[in-house]
């Protein structure tokens, strides 16, 4: 009896216990404070928009070849006496300088025997002349019986013409004697230089004989291919416009080592067919004074890339070369430059607007390799250059600092007066 009423009071007492235990772990739990949540802003850089008036550069490859080349023949027949130390592959030219001299007694001989010639004839010519006076005092009073034919014959005026006929010829036939005396001495017609010389010394030469090729030097073409549509921005000869020149070029040949050679041109022609494989335009890039002699208005640029090197010497502008052609386009008015890396689809925009993100659609009317010009942006908006994974239509951000700009619109130049 005394054991079970123990037990019980220990079971009550260990309740008790229990339910103190539960009360103060209670009071110890700490109290949990509802906290508002705040949304992050994304941290952006932006390029602000500049419209105005900017340039565009239309870029192509070519290869570099002469405009005028001549394959030098000799006018007389005979042997080489006289050949000139600057007939030579590579060797440069001025206009009228000799290339050879032909062996000319032959030439002189023919030279004297058509004088004589025309001495006989003008002898001729004279004795005709004072038959005739004879035959007009004969038929005095009697020549008015005679016919027209008869009375030509009578007087002797068909034999003065033939007489004269017989001067004209010789005296033609004496200047072209002369003619050829002068063309023993073979001359360049232009400023060249030789690509290549076919005659020795010695060698009798014909008229059928090559003696050199020669090419102008004064200036030299390089053919382009562009995009037909990049057209309307050129200035081209005889196309959009009536100037001898048309819009300016850089031609630029990476020489290695460091080396580029720089020469200025312009737009010459536009050839009249497409190109049969790209279907491009062809245009003829003219470079005056390609071997940078100085004569024809033209400082060679050749540019180094160690900047503590020596300067390079004046290199010329190779037939054959493949250089890289920058034409000067006409400025786009009213254009931003845009980073590539800051469109979205091709024709869009984000702008940071209020603090938010906003979605504009734009006219790109020129790309290049890093950037675009497009319409459609006021100046001072904020364009968005930092890529986003996941943007959407106002989403808050924060500008972190503006991108360094790109090219400054060029506004036009106040008009002299």
């Amino acid at each position: 009896m005394k054991r079970a009423l123990a037990q019980g009071v220990l079971i009550v007492i260990v309740i008790v216990a229990a339910l103190v235990m539960m009360r103060v772990i209670r009071g110890m739990k700490p109290e949990v404070k509802a906290v508002t949540s705040e949304r992050r802003s994304v941290p952006v850089v932006v390029q602000r928009a500049q419209p105005g008036a900017h340039p565009v550069t239309v870029r192509g490859l070519g290869e570099v070849k002469p405009v005028h080349q001549l394959r030098v023949t000799s006018e007389v027949n005979g042997r080489v006496i006289e050949r000139s130390d600057g007939l030579a592959p590579g060797g440069l030219l001025r206009r009228g300088d000799p290339l050879i001299r032909i062996d000319a007694r032959d030439v002189s001989a023919q030279v004297a025997s058509q004088r004589a010639a025309l001495e006989q004839a003008s002898v001729a010519l004279a004795d005709e002349r004072g038959r005739k006076s004879v035959a007009e005092y004969e038929w005095q009073g009697r020549v008015d019986a005679l016919s027209e034919h008869a009375r030509e014959f009578a007087l002797r005026d068909v034999h003065v013409r033939s007489a004269q006929a017989n001067v004209e010829a010789a005296r033609e036939q004496f200047g072209r004697a002369k003619r050829d005396l002068g063309r023993t001495m073979v001359r360049a017609p232009f400023d060249a230089m030789v690509t290549e010389a076919s005659v020795e010394l010695g060698q009798v030469v014909t008229t059928q004989t090559q003696l050199a090729t020669l090419v102008a030097i004064d200036r030299y073409w390089v053919e382009i291919a562009v995009p037909v549509s990049q057209l309307v921005h050129l200035e081209i000869p005889g196309v959009n416009s009536t100037a001898h020149r048309g819009s300016p070029a850089k031609v630029i040949h990476d020489a290695g080592a460091g080396v580029v050679i720089e020469r200025d041109g312009y737009v010459e022609r536009l050839l009249g067919q497409v190109d049969a494989r790209g279907r491009m335009a062809r245009l003829l890039v003219a470079v005056p004074d390609p071997l940078g002699t100085g004569l024809y208005g033209q400082v060679p640029k050749v540019s180094d890339a160690p900047a503590a090197a020596a300067p390079s010497p004046r290199l010329p502008l190779l037939l054959g070369s493949s250089v890289r052609v920058e034409l000067a386009g006409q400025p786009l008015a009213d254009t931003t430059e845009v980073p590539r890396v800051a469109l979205v689809d091709d024709d869009k925009v984000w702008l940071v607007i209020d603090g938010k993100l906003t979605l504009r659609t734009v006219e790109v009317v020129w790309r290049s390799a890093t950037t675009v010009l497009a319409r459609g942006l006021a100046a001072g908006e904020a364009i968005v250059t930092t890529p986003l994974a996941t943007p959407t239509e106002g989403m808050q951000v924060t500008i972190e600092g503006d991108a360094p700009e790109l090219i400054a619109a060029n506004q036009p130049p106040a008009k002299k007066l």
